[in-house]
């Protein structure tokens, strides 16, 4: 498996042959008894998807099925590990119509996610339903799922799937999204907190799309951020 995972990392799109050869002893592995094998097989099949991007596409389905019956492993790590495979695999695909067609199935089955204790599947299905509106934000009922979401944030944990999830509050907002900007007081102090400290929270560039985001609402909204002063610091 670090074999592979080092071949990814190295090929990035071309790794899609390769896949060829490997994917299905993957497969095999995310199946297994011990959950040590299911859980680290998953955590390959996810960066092996983030490593070749579209190069997955021919095998969507295949690895689809797999990581959807991974969604319900009784193993905490091999669900963590699917959730944030799924949402690569929804980012990176381009067969939309056999990631959308999913969508119904994915999300039932990460709402128990946003109930658990477990910070680690809590980020992962946090980050994989960023994810999945960032790709087909027609597909993903917004009015159900970003209050959802924005219940849970400011992560506590995983900072790496801020991310996703702040690039797609940016995102719904450069479109206008009404389901967003009806929520733009629920979102103000989740964005304060995760621009104050500590600074690993965000990367450089996520948080500049963030600082302009604010700078945005300032001008349209300004009574939004009173009473958030490093917000306002930053808008001006």
């Amino acid at each position: 498996m670090d074999v592979v995972l080092g071949l990814s990392k190295a090929l990035g799109t071309q790794f899609g042959e390769i896949w060829k050869l490997v994917g299905t002893l993957l497969i095999k592995y995310a199946s297994s008894s011990e959950a040590v094998e299911r859980s680290t097989s998953v955590g390959v099949i996810a960066d092996c998807i983030k490593y070749m991007e579209e190069g997955c596409t021919p095998y969507t389905s295949q690895i689809m099925k797999v990581l959807l019956h991974r969604l319900s492993d009784e193993d905490q790590e091999t669900k963590s590990n699917a959730a944030y495979a799924i949402g690569m695999l929804c980012i990176k695909s381009q067969a939309v119509q056999e990631v959308t067609g999913n969508y119904r199935a994915i999300l039932p089955k990460l709402e128990p996610f946003l109930q658990e204790q477990n910070h680690r599947m809590l980020d992962n299905a946090c980050g994989c339903i960023a994810r999945m509106i960032m790709a087909h934000p027609d597909n993903v009922p917004l009015g159900d799922v970003l209050p959802a979401l924005a219940g849970l944030l400011p992560l506590k944990e995983d900072y790496e799937e801020n991310e996703p999830i702040y690039k797609m509050l940016v995102q719904l907002y450069k479109n206008s999204n009404q389901t967003a900007f009806g929520m733009t007081q629920q979102f103000v102090p989740i964005i304060a907190s995760v621009l104050s400290p500590p600074e690993e929270q965000l990367t450089t560039e996520t948080r500049e799309e963030l600082i302009e985001l604010v700078q945005f609402l300032f001008k349209t909204e300004p009574g939004v951020l009173q009473g958030y002063d490093n917000l306002i610091s930053l808008a001006n």
